[in-house]
């Protein structure tokens, strides 16, 4: 093997500019093409930072050892470390299927040197102490005669830079600001854009536009319309010498500016899968067109830049969710305050009440209203649809049905009033089941009314058996003009009166089975001695372990009034 340069340096992230250095030397020395150069120096900056991290953690000092050597038409670089060995076993293998996160986890820099590089090996230290060797190989593809081999240390500090912006939780607008001004400077042209894609409208848009002249501060264009909509379309780089010899320029934009385009380099911006999310363009390379080389690192650079901007896009969303969780909570704070404050306290009754929405706010309600004559009013009710639209629409029943309560009108009349406001004050065309009951404290008797709402069970405790209260009724908000019945019953001492929403009873399992009224009353019998929270408790489990497994779509409500034996 030809011995071609060695270099100590320790193991520090200030030591990679030295690197490169070194490795643009010995391109230079064996006239290296700028291909194999920009590879090469892509690989061993990973290496390095690898033997960086990883081999001294810590506070722990070492050294790297890096040495070139030519063989047989290879260039062999060999980094040497004494520190701990990394066993490439122990590093999950590069998805890029895998969700982001997972995917910037490690593998990722061992993909890239052994798809960069036709050969790699690794010496493994024994012992501790020893050394840990990783050798490098290129084959030699060497610059035509006379080509002068632009530096490439800006390349690779731009390259790091653009990449380093893939964990960074910066706006996306300033995120795109970065690249474009590392892509302009890095290869020396004079004006650049950035276009994301508009899938809506299918359209490209400058989302960033580096120094704006004229009246031009934002460019559309359909997609597959001038140059940077053909590179959008097709996912072609395009690399136009004389921008005006091409049929696709489109000259407007200079007439409109003052503007005059010379040269113009045109890249797609491909996510993880492959999509293309945007279009790079710079205008005018400084000296003469744009090289193959500039090609190459744009395309370098535009595929860490749409895995940035993919990032950025993910945690603006988060942002936005944040946002949207807090609102939501702020939203189920207001509902929960329409609920009870506290449950009714009478000696000859136990009472309990448990509302599960199935998102942050929910269409169900229920309420305990005291009456002027000493009765209790006991609601419960079901808004059609989900989330906030289904909670405003709740705000508006409760407070319709407590002004009917609130004025002493029958159960009936209650639902008849609400019905007819909800349908004068409403344009949404939702609607809500109810059922309004009257309950004597002191006597046990019942009055109530259902708008379309499950009918209410009664366990008759002496009988061991079920009576259902129901009435006729439409749900509230569909027809103006509906009548609403009314109907009575009596609790004696022991009898149990259950309100229940359909979140209880259409619950379903794997196959897609109901849990249905035939359980819950069986749950009711068999534990109808328990005390009322109790047995609302044994309800709420029963129906989470049969939908255990499946998605929960419904808000579910229940309320259980116990007659207290012997009373």
């Amino acid at each position: 093997m030809t011995f071609l340069g060695e270099l100590r340096v320790q193991a520090e992230h200030d030591s990679l500019r030295v690197i490169s250095h070194f490795i643009h030397g010995i391109a230079q020395r064996i006239g290296l093409s700028d291909k194999a150069l920009f590879e090469l120096e892509l690989a061993v900056e990973e290496a390095a930072t690898n033997i960086i991290t990883h081999a001294y953690p810590g506070d722990e000092k070492g050294m790297i050892l890096i040495g070139a050597g030519e063989l047989g038409g290879f260039l062999t670089i060999s980094l040497t470390d004494w520190g701990v060995p990394l066993n490439p076993r122990d590093v999950k293998p590069f998805d890029l299927s895998a969700p982001l996160e997972t995917r910037i986890q490690g593998g990722m820099g061992l993909h890239f040197i052994h798809t960069l590089m036709d050969r790699v090996e690794r010496q493994t230290a024994r012992q501790p102490g020893e050394p840990n060797v990783l050798h490098l190989s290129k084959r030699i593809e060497r610059a035509p005669s006379g080509l002068h081999i632009a530096s490439a240390v800006q390349e690779l500090n731009a390259m790091r830079t653009v990449s380093q912006m893939v964990t960074a939780n910066i706006a996306l607008d300033d995120l795109l600001a970065l690249i474009l001004n590392k892509l302009v400077t890095t290869i020396n042209a004079e004006r650049g854009t950035i276009f994301l894609v508009d899938e809506a409208r299918g359209e490209l848009w400058s989302r960033v536009l580096l120094d704006p002249v004229g009246p031009l501060s934002e460019i559309r264009l359909k997609i597959g319309e001038g140059i940077a909509g053909h590179v959008a379309q097709t996912g072609e780089t395009l690399n136009i010498p004389d921008a005006y010899a091409d049929p696709r320029f489109n000259r407007a934009f200079d007439q409109i500016t003052g503007f005059h385009t010379r040269s113009i380099l045109t890249a797609p911006m491909l996510n993880p899968q492959q999509k293309i999310i945007g279009v790079v363009q710079l205008l005018n390379k400084a000296g003469g067109p744009f090289t193959h080389r500039d090609e190459r690192l744009l395309a370098a650079m535009t595929s860490q830049a749409a895995i940035s901007i993919e990032n950025a896009r993910l945690y603006q969303q988060e942002l936005e969710q944040q946002i949207i969780q807090r609102e939501l909570d702020t939203a189920h704070a207001i509902q929960a305050s329409f609920l009870p404050d506290d449950l009714p306290q009478h000696p000859q009754w136990d009472i309990a009440a448990v509302w599960q929405p199935v998102r942050s706010v929910a269409g169900d309600f229920y309420d305990f209203y005291p009456l002027g004559d000493g009765r209790l009013g006991v609601a419960i009710a079901d808004v059609s649809g989900k989330g906030i639209p289904a909670a405003l629409f709740m705000a508006l029943c409760v407070t319709m049905l407590r002004f009917g309560m609130n004025i002493g009108l029958p159960p009936g009349e209650v639902m008849r009033r609400a019905n007819e406001r909800l349908i004068a004050d409403q344009r949404s065309r939702m609607f809500a089941t109810a059922l309004v009951s009257y309950l004597d404290l002191d006597g046990g008797g019942v009055e109530f009314a259902c708008a379309g709402h499950n009918p209410a069970l009664i366990y008759r405790a002496a009988a061991g058996q079920f009576e259902a209260l129901g009435a006729p009724g439409v749900a509230l908000g569909v027809f103006q003009g509906a009548d609403y019945a009314q109907g009575a019953a009596h609790l004696d001492a022991g009898d149990i009166l259950v309100l229940y929403t359909d979140g209880i009873t259409e619950a379903i399992d794997d196959d897609e089975n109901e849990f249905g009224e035939a359980r819950l009353r069986a749950l009711i019998a068999a534990h109808a001695a328990l005390p009322a929270r109790a047995l609302a408790d044994r309800v709420v489990e029963a129906v989470a372990d049969f939908s255990a497994g499946t998605d929960v779509f419904d808000d579910a409500t229940l309320v259980v009034l116990k007659r207290r034996p012997g009373e």
